[in-house]
């Protein structure tokens, strides 16, 4: 585990305190009286040219430049694999949604439309949907795409256990060749938001005789999809390089003849090859950064909201963190409205839900709300036995979601006003997830996870089962029973009601404490126009010349 900075609470300046602890004011709530997994790496799927180096796609012309039809985008993370069905990252799934098609996607308002699918019913029996494919899709080597390549990778993430997203598609029971562009996806309950899970990206539709022929470990290694771009090279850490699809069966972009997407975790290092030329967009620009892109003739910054919200993970099993006190004060001692305010300067909000506003089943009295009160998080503390407050430890990242590595540091130091010793380690993205993995965060584990699709039945399902192991260890057979009633009932406006009633009960538990949404903010090349997505995927189709 390579640890990249490691703080103790103590240590933290007062400048720093004092500079984030500006209070919630009224927001102060009396506590109650009782925030896909990765996989593991792979290798590039062809070898590079020998003289490959970091400064991949320079050959191509200056980025952005008259004559150049490369687009450079420097990303802060690498995808993890060239399987979208074996993960559950945002920043991979991202990526490879340009590789792959689904029977239905998303665009980027977030409404669902057709992709491989031209049509779709739901049959009477209430649990079968059947959709008609299209007869016009080929496969990056350019066999068609059929009902049974659909069957096929339907049930493969269905059956899964090992893969991130299993628990996502628990609901159905098995997808069903009818004939070569007939299929239909069978629930085991009515399951009323069929289509926004399939939108999702372990809902990719794969080819199922080069799978057969070459193996899992070949496709990896040499994937192709049905979607408008195909991956021509992976160097790991490093960057991916995508090329249209000139038999692509959709509306195409022609304004580039290749895509690279460079890996550069440092903020100020994106920042400057984006000013420099050398990229024309970069991804989480941090609010410290924002004035120098403005002020460069030239170059903008661009906001838009995400799903992504900051979850302090709290062991409810073990240690000190298990009496439910213990985490109230936790989050009585956490000011969100300061992070946000003097952190992401306003690039976000305070929440007590994980599920954002605007997305279906919201509980919008948990939205820009926190409980700050650090005089009641040590009444609390005391009255749970620890009047001089304990040690704890908490892993997080650095370099890898907006800002991480501040938040973490200010919580620690919040955290150290109430008694609260904290051991804060700051691990680079790949450390990370391989202690998300191998679920072996020993105590405060920070999370800032979107959501796959939009509805709120994707953040509450985290707070089940599997999802929570290694993180908060959280297990409510009311609040897992209250779950699957909500999940299959087909009254809308019930099951909204039943999901913001879940995210109470996950409030007054605390098995996380609940932080902050993040927004998304771009950099980008004057003459390119883009529009953030919610869903932060890279929509390569619409980011076009102005």
């Amino acid at each position: 585990m390579k640890v990249m900075k490691k703080y103790l609470a103590l240590g933290l300046s007062a400048v720093m305190l004092a500079s984030v602890l500006t209070g919630c004011g009224n927001d102060t709530k009396e506590p109650d009286k009782q925030d896909p997994a990765p996989a593991p790496g792979t290798q590039a799927p062809a070898a590079p040219d020998e003289s490959a180096d970091s400064d991949a796609g320079e050959d191509a012309g200056a980025a952005g430049g008259e004559e150049s039809r490369t687009l450079m985008i420097a990303i802060n993370a690498d995808i993890i694999t060239t399987d979208p069905q074996i993960l559950n990252s945002g920043s991979t799934t991202a990526v490879l949604q340009n590789v792959y098609s689904n029977l239905v996607r998303q665009d980027d308002a977030g409404e669902l439309e057709n992709d491989l699918a031209v049509s779709y019913e739901l049959l009477e029996d209430n649990l079968t949907w059947e959709f008609k494919l299209r007869e016009d899709a080929v496969f990056h080597d350019g066999t068609p795409v059929t009902a049974a390549d659909v069957e096929y990778s339907i049930n493969r993430v269905i059956n899964d256990e090992t893969g991130a997203d299993y628990t996502n598609f628990t609901p159905l029971q098995e997808a069903k060749m009818i004939d070569d562009y007939t299929v239909q996806i069978i629930s085991k309950e009515p399951y009323p938001i069929m289509l926004n899970l399939l939108a999702k990206g372990g809902a990719s539709i794969l080819p199922k005789d080069y799978i057969e022929e070459v193996g899992l470990d070949g496709f990896v290694a040499n994937p192709i999809g049905s979607g408008p771009y195909k991956l021509t090279e992976y160097v790991k850490d490093d960057h991916v390089t995508l090329v249209p699809f000139d038999d692509y069966y959709g509306e195409q972009n022609p304004d580039w003849d290749e895509v690279i997407f460079r890996v550069i975790p440092e903020s100020s290092t994106r920042v400057g090859e984006l000013i420099a030329g050398n990229v024309d967009i970069v991804n989480m620009v941090i609010p410290a950064e924002w004035d120098r892109v403005n002020n460069n003739e030239g170059t903008t910054i661009i906001n838009g909201p995400s799903t992504r919200i900051y979850q302090l993970a709290l062991k409810v099993d073990n240690g000190p963190t298990q009496d439910l006190r213990v985490r109230q004060a936790i989050d009585y001692a956490i000011d969100d409205r300061a992070i946000v305010d003097q952190i992401l300067k306003g690039a976000g909000r305070p929440m007590l839900t994980r599920i954002p506003e605007g997305i279906p089943g919201c509980n919008t009295d948990l939205v820009d709300k926190c409980n700050y009160d650090p005089e009641k998080a040590k009444e609390l503390l005391a009255d749970a036995g620890y009047p001089d407050g304990f040690e704890m430890e908490i892993i997080a990242p650095t370099g890898r979601y907006l800002m991480d590595a501040e938040i973490c540091q200010a919580i620690t130091a919040m955290l150290s006003q109430v008694g609260i010793k904290v051991d804060l380690q700051l691990l680079e993205s790949s450390a990370y997830s391989n202690v998300f993995t191998a679920h072996s965060a020993e105590d405060g584990f920070m999370t800032c996870f979107g959501l796959g699709f939009f509805d709120a039945s994707y953040g509450m399902i985290g707070y089940i089962g599997r999802n929570t192991e290694g993180e908060s260890n959280y297990a409510n057979e009311e609040y897992n029973r209250m779950f699957e009633e909500a999940d299959s009932n087909m009254n809308l406006e019930e099951r909204e009601a039943q999901f913001k009633e879940l995210q109470q009960i996950i409030a007054d538990d605390v098995p996380y404490a609940i932080i902050c949404q993040i927004d998304n903010s771009y950099g980008v090349k004057e003459g390119i126009t883009m529009v953030p997505r919610l869903d932060d995927v890279w929509n390569l189709l619409t980011i076009r010349r102005a």
